[in-house]
């Protein structure tokens, strides 16, 4: 199995449209920066609690990262903290897949030669995978639309439309 690593983003809406079960089946454990728990458990989130439990279920694995590598990934590429913890721990663990959002991270990343996966990449693989009907992934897709999830609609919307495509 790939080593997947991930920012807060994802493991956020996944776990606010009570969906983490899909990081589970489809990468069994998805590893994490101690910066990256500390943030989503720490700040608030009302998901804090589901996301301690999911921690603790091992579907999410907790890493400690090297805060000077870190701050020389956060310099080098203009990102956030958190996502260069991220960054540093796909480089530790010499990870294949990288889950974001963040259109920044996810360019730098693929030019790191990552393969980057969203939350939307996420629920398209879990029907591809037969883990959601198309219906349930339509459901879930026109959530991410409340403006709680910060996706731009057209990106939504297109990948709506691709599941139309793929139905025949």
């Amino acid at each position: 199995m790939l080593t997947v690593v991930s920012d807060s983003d994802v493991i956020i809406h996944l776990t606010r449209l009570n969906e983490m079960r899909l990081l589970s089946i489809l990468y069994k454990t998805v590893h994490i920066p101690r910066y990256v728990e500390y943030e989503m458990v720490n700040n608030q989130y009302d998901e804090a609690e589901k996301i301690k439990d999911v921690i603790r279920k091992g579907i999410l694995k907790v890493h400690e990262t090297d805060d000077k590598r870190v701050k020389d990934i956060v310099k080098e590429y203009n990102i956030h903290i958190g996502e260069g913890h991220v960054k540093g721990l796909a480089e530790k663990l010499n990870a294949r897949i990288f889950l974001s959002n963040e259109r920044k991270v996810r360019l730098v990343a693929k030019k790191e030669g990552f393969h980057v996966v969203g939350s939307i990449g996420i629920v398209l693989r879990s029907v591809m995978e037969n883990i959601l009907s198309m219906k349930e992934a339509l459901v879930l897709l026109e959530r991410l639309k409340d403006k709680e999830f910060r996706i731009h609609p057209n990106v939504i919307d297109s990948a709506i439309d691709s599941l139309g495509r793929n139905k025949g």
